[in-house]
C-alpha cells in the first residue's frame, strides 16, 4: 500500500526522506467524531505507518480539536515509530503508532487512542 502522491508533504529524518499527507476533506470512510489517521510512508515505498495523535475533525472528539500538523510532530511520530521497530524500508503490511505503540490493527487503532 502507498500513498497517494497528491499533496503529500516531504521531511527529512535522520538522512531518510519520508512523506506525509493530511486530507483536507472528511473522506466517505471516515466520520466526523473519529481521529484523524496521518500516513507517513519512507521514499523508497516500505511499510506503511499510520500516525494517531489524537486530533479529531470535530469539536469534542479525541483529545483536542484538530491543530496544525506541523513537520515536527511528524519528525516525533516518525522517531518513535523507529525506536518501536517501524521498518520504514521494508515493504511489510500497514502499521499503527498508538499511544506510544505499534500495532497492526490499522482499522480499530483510532478507537484505542486515548
Amino acid at each position: 500500500m502507498a500513498i497517494s502522491k497528491k499533496g503529500v508533504r516531504k521531511i527529512k529524518v535522520a538522512e531518510e526522506t519520508f512523506y506525509w499527507k493530511v486530507r483536507k476533506k472528511i473522506s466517505h470512510d471516515e466520520a466526523h467524531d473519529e481521529q484523524l489517521g496521518i500516513p507517513i510512508q519512507h521514499e523508497s515505498g516500505g511499510q506503511l505507518l499510520i500516525a494517531y495523535i489524537g486530533y479529531g475533525r470535530s469539536i469534542g472528539y479525541g483529545r483536542e480539536f484538530l491543530q496544525s500538523i506541523t513537520p515536527s510532530i511528524i519528525k516525533g511520530c516518525i522517531l518513535e515509530a523507529i525506536q518501536l521497530g517501524w521498518h520504514f524500508d521494508k515493504k511489510e503490511k500497514p502499521i499503527s503508532l498508538v499511544n506510544g505503540q505499534l500495532t497492526v490493527d490499522t482499522k480499530t487503532a483510532k478507537y484505542k487512542a486515548k
